[in-house]
């Protein structure tokens, strides 16, 4: 019996030490996909003449879904996207890396919001899985003509803020992206001028909690960037940031966090 206690030890101790080898290596090889999927993301945006432009992303786990990118264009244009694929973790990673990919290779086409989102989806609806969907805003912004056009496939209406106070809900769109193949998307245009802010986020900002149960929300959002007329892009993604985090008061992130903000300027 003590031979069979002691040979039983040995053998959950080599299986105990099995599981953390494993586990170590599968945080391992976590942090570095966690790591290159930094990389897809833009470290600094990029300098255009008459934009201030600024964007942040925190997964909730060490991978995540959410996307956002700029995307320099001909004659002083920029493509701004934001992107959530439905669900968490290793999943939403790598259909977040694909559709960078696809995102960045249509846009060398010099495509339109419409036509760049319709087969955007339907390069997406041939591969992605029946439980799996993704929200998509693109828009392209002129500063010169003062002028935003874009698409939404399914993504939280962004916040147009005037100097004046107004704030404009863009909420014209069509569905998410991945689950119906043979549908288009229209384009829509609105002014930018001068003084206005552009604001993208995903739902993991609205939707955070504090301690209590009670989402940020819109107009949480909405009051904070009110309250900072002037702010430049980062100032504006930083104050979002430390707002979230303060009120969730500790509690562990159920969503990735974005915000993009894109400021016209003189």
């Amino acid at each position: 019996t003590v031979m069979a206690n002691v040979a039983a030890i040995r053998i959950e101790r080599e299986r105990l030490g099995e599981v953390e080898l494993a586990e170590r290596r599968m945080t391992a090889e976590l942090q570095q996909a966690a790591d290159i999927q930094r990389r897809f993301l833009p470290a600094q945006p990029p300098v255009v003449p008459g934009l201030d432009l600024a964007g942040y992303n925190a997964a909730c786990r060490m991978v995540g879904g959410d996307y956002f990118d700029f995307l320099p264009g001909a004659e002083g244009c920029v493509s701004v996207v934001i992107a959530d694929v439905a669900g968490k973790g290793m999943p939403a990673a790598l259909m977040m890396m694909n559709l960078q990919a696809r995102v960045q290779a249509l846009a060398d086409g010099a495509l339109g919001p419409s036509a760049l989102v319709t087969r955007l989806n339907r390069s997406l609806a041939a591969t992605c899985p029946g439980n799996r969907f993704i929200t998509l805003f693109l828009g392209v912004v002129d500063p010169a003509g003062e002028e935003l056009r874009f698409a939404n496939a399914g993504h939280n209406p962004p916040f147009l803020f005037r100097p004046d106070g107004e704030v404009v809900t863009l909420k014209d769109g069509g569905p998410v992206l991945g689950l119906f193949a043979g549908i288009g998307y229209d384009e829509f245009r609105c002014g930018l001028h001068p003084g206005d802010l552009l604001l993208l986020y995903s739902d993991g900002v609205t939707e955070a909690v504090n301690p209590a149960g009670d989402e940020f929300g819109e107009e949480r959002l909405i009051d904070l960037v009110k309250s900072r007329p002037g702010a430049s892009a980062a100032a504006i993604v930083t104050e979002i940031q430390t707002a979230v985090d303060q009120w969730a008061a500790g509690q562990p992130a159920s969503d990735d966090i974005t915000a993009v903000v894109v400021r016209r300027v003189p």
